[in-house]
C-alpha cells in the first residue's frame, strides 16, 4: 500500500509544528512497513518488523489503537483476524506465529491477552461493532484457556517467563518448575490483562445482547479485581508486585521486591482504589523511580538492574507501557499527568527523530538520555519501529496531549481543551461521520475559547478545559458550527 497523506486525518498545531512533522512521518513508516506478501488466505498487515516472518500477539493489538485513526486505510484488524484464523479447537492462541507455517513460533506459550481491550477500543472510534457476534465466541475461549492453563489453585496467574509477559529481559523471575506444573511467579499484568478482558468481554456481550456471558463476565471481573487487591498490593509500600509462588491458598505478602512498569496494568484494569492510584501516582513522579528525563522507564531507577541507556527492558522506555500508564491514569481523571508524560514522551521521540545520528522513530527509549535504548547486549535497538512505537505520535497526542475521548457507542466525542494555540484535528473519519475540530487558541477568560466544528452527520460534543469542573454538551446536526466555552 501506497502512503497517501490525503486520505489521512491532518493534525493542526500551530505551536508544535515539528509534532505535526513527527505525526506524518509516523504514518510514512507505518505505511512502508505493511506486508503484502503473505500466504493464500492471509490479510494483508501490519508489522514492527518487516521480513521477520513472525506475527506476534500483544504487538498487533497495540497497533490497532493508532491504525484506528487511519480512516480505514490501514485494515486496523487483519492482524487480529490473522491470529483469530490459528486458534485451537480448545481456546489456546500463541504469544506469536510462523506466518509461512502459520505454526507457533514458541508452542505453548502466550502473551498479554489484549484482544477484548482492543476491539473495543477500535469500535468506540469507527462505530464498527460487527465483529462482536463472530469473535465474542473465540475471546471467550481464549479467556477460560488462560484461566484453565496459567491460573494457580488461589486465582493468580502465571506467565512462563518475562519473555511471555512481553517484558523479555526484565528481572521478574519466572523459571519452569516441574513440580508445581508452571512457572514459579505470578505476574500482576496477566491477572490484570485477564480481569481487563472480562471487564471489555462483558461489555461486548451486552452489545450483541448476550445476558448471560455478560453477566458471567462481571463476575469474572469482579472476583479478580478483589484477588489482585488481596495479593498483589503492598500497603507498605504503595505498589503491586510479583509474588512468588507456592501453589498455596494463602501466600500474600511474598512479593518479588522489583518494581516494574507492569504494576501500572490495574490502572488501567480498573483493578485500584482511588486511594491506591493516588500512591500509584506518586511513584509515576518521584524521580528516583519513574519520572525519568524520558519517562515511563520499564524498571524503577533505583533498582541495581536499572541501565540509564535501556537496556530492553531494564530501564528502557517502550510505546507500549507509555501508552497502557497514560490510558490508565486517564481512567482515573489524571489527564494532567498523563498529558505531561505523553508530552515528555513526544518531545524525547522528536528530539531522536530530528538527530543526524539516530534520524528515525525506534523500538524503545533510554530514560535518561535522548537516544535510542540499548538492548540486552550493548546494542541499538530497531528503527523504523511503526510498529507500536507510533502510539505516541499519533494515539497519545490526540488523546493526552489535545485531551480526545471518542465513544461511537454514544456517538459523542468529549474534548478536554489544554493545549494553547490553535490546534485540532481535520477529515476524521467518526463512527462513520468525517468529523473537523478546531480549537482557535485557548483563552482563559470563561466563555471565549472559540471551537469550529465540521460533521458529516449528528454528533454529541462534550467541551472543557483543563482544570475546570463545567462542562457544556452539544447535540449538533451535520454542518458548520461555531462554538464558545
Amino acid at each position: 500500500m501506497i502512503y497517501q497523506e490525503e486520505k489521512l486525518p491532518s493534525l493542526i498545531y500551530d505551536d508544535k509544528p515539528q509534532w505535526i512533522e513527527l505525526y506524518q512521518k509516523a504514518w510514512q513508516i507505518a505505511f512502508g512497513n505493511i506486508e503484502t506478501d503473505v500466504p493464500e488466505g492471509w490479510l494483508t498487515q501490519l508489522t514492527c518488523m518487516p521480513g521477520s516472518g513472525t506475527i506476534w500477539q500483544w504487538d498487533s493489538c497495540f497497533l490497532l489503537f493508532y491504525a484506528r485513526f487511519s480512516n480505514n486505510t490501514l485494515f486496523a484488524t487483519n492482524n487480529l483476524d490473522n491470529i483469530y484464523r490459528l486458534q485451537r479447537e480448545d481456546g489456546y492462541i500463541s504469544m506469536a506465529y510462523n506466518i509461512r507455517t502459520q505454526k507457533p513460533a514458541f508452542p505453548g506459550r502466550i502473551n498479554p491477552p489484549l484482544y477484548a481491550w482492543a476491539e473495543w477500543e477500535h469500535y468506540l472510534v469507527t462505530g464498527n461493532n460487527s465483529r462482536f457476534e463472530r469473535i465474542l465466541p473465540i475471546l471467550t475461549r481464549y479467556f477460560d484457556w488462560v484461566k484453565a492453563n496459567r491460573r494457580w489453585k488461589n486465582g493468580l496467574y502465571w506467565f512462563e517467563d518475562s519473555g511471555s509477559s512481553g517484558m523479555d529481559n526484565a528481572p521478574r523471575g519466572g523459571w519452569g518448575v516441574p513440580s508445581l506444573g508452571g512457572s514459579d511467579v505470578c505476574y500482576i499484568d496477566l491477572a490484570c490483562q485477564q480481569a481487563l478482558s472480562a471487564y471489555y468481554l462483558a461489555k461486548i456481550a451486552d452489545t450483541v445482547g448476550d445476558k448471560q456471558i455478560a453477566a458471567r463476565f462481571i463476575c469474572e471481573y469482579e472476583e479478580l479485581k478483589d484477588l489482585i487487591n488481596k495479593t498483589h498490593w503492598s500497603e507498605k509500600v504503595g505498589f503491586y508486585f510479583d509474588l512468588f509462588s507456592s501453589n498455596k491458598v494463602d501466600y500474600r505478602d511474598n512479593f518479588i521486591n522489583h518494581k516494574t512498569i507492569a504494576a501500572f496494568w490495574p490502572l488501567l484494569a480498573g483493578i485500584a482504589s482511588e486511594e491506591q492510584a493516588k500512591r500509584l501516582l506518586e511513584h509515576l513522579l518521584d524521580p528516583n523511580e519513574f519520572n525519568t528525563t524520558h519517562p515511563v522507564p520499564s524498571l524503577f531507577k533505583d533498582d541495581p538492574n536499572y541501565e540509564p541507556l535501556g537496556g530492553y527492558w531494564r530501564g528502557g522506555v517502550w510505546a507500549p507501557t507509555n501508552y497502557m500508564v497514560v490510558k490508565g491514569l486517564k481512567r482515573y481523571n489524571k489527564l494532567p499527568w498523563a498529558r505531561e508524560i505523553a508530552l515528555k514522551h513526544l518531545d524525547a521521540i522528536y528530539q531522536i527523530l530530528a538527530h543526524d545520528n539516530y534520524g528515525s522513530i525506534w523500538e524503545c527509549y533510554s530514560p535518561e538520555y535522548y537516544q535510542p535504548a540499548v538492548n540486552a547486549y550493548g546494542k541499538l535497538v530497531r528503527p523504523n519501529f511503526v510498529g507500536w512505537s507510533g502510539l505516541g505520535p499519533i494515539a497519545m497526542l490526540l488523546e493526552c496531549v489535545f485531551g480526545l475521548e471518542f465513544d461511537a457507542n454514544e456517538n459523542c466525542i468529549t474534548w478536554l481543551i489544554a493545549t494553547e494555540g490553535r490546534h485540532g484535528i481535520e477529515n476524521l473519519l467518526f463512527n462513520g461521520r468525517k468529523i473537523s475540530l478546531i480549537c482557535q487558541g485557548k483563552s482563559h477568560v470563561p466563555g471565549e475559547t472559540q471551537i469550529t466544528v465540521e460533521t458529516s452527520g449528528t454528533l454529541k460534543l462534550k467541551l472543557s478545559l483543563m482544570g475546570k469542573s463545567f462542562i457544556s454538551e452539544h447535540s449538533l446536526e451535520s454542518g458548520n458550527h461555531v462554538l464558545y466555552i
